[in-house]
């Protein structure tokens, strides 16, 4: 069931098909005119189960992190095990994000455990474009250092 207060965008999560613990989240679709950052990620998620993930609009997130530098989002989604948000670990791989963070680029992240719900800079390790992650609702972005 969708969350009433997160904008869900169907058709975007495609489940791998020799595993139910693998997922791929398609960036939205291309509107004229209006600039799109998103890219398709990929999640593992690392114990067994039955999950449902859904594509979130990334419209519902900060703009900008407290210090006022603009964030660029590259997906929002949610992983609910029943009609929770997972809190356990999982991975997701975001192509191109270990040579963005090489390059000086801030990863940011928004998700309901830390920072009070607000947009912060991710400080921690980032390898072969894969980060660890436990909460199942987080969006995922950069911005300028």
């Amino acid at each position: 069931m969708p969350n009433p207060n997160k904008n869900v965008i169907p058709g975007k999560v495609q489940k791998d098909n020799s595993s139910n613990k693998k997922f791929k989240i398609k960036k939205k679709d291309d509107v004229p005119g209006k600039p799109n950052n998103e890219v398709d990620i990929e999640i593992e998620i690392e114990d067994d189960g039955d999950y449902t993930v859904e594509k979130l609009s990334t419209d519902d997130l900060d703009t900008h992190l407290a210090d006022g530098t603009e964030i660029k989002w590259f997906n929002n989604f949610a992983i609910k095990k029943g009609n929770d948000y997972i809190n356990q670990p999982y991975k997701i791989k975001v192509s191109g994000i270990s040579a963005l963070k090489t390059a000086g680029k801030n990863i940011v992240l928004q998700d309901g455990n830390s920072h009070g719900g607000k947009a912060y800079i991710f400080t921690g390790p980032i390898t072969d474009d894969t980060i660890d992650f436990s909460d199942g609702d987080p969006g995922v972005g950069m911005s300028p250092p």
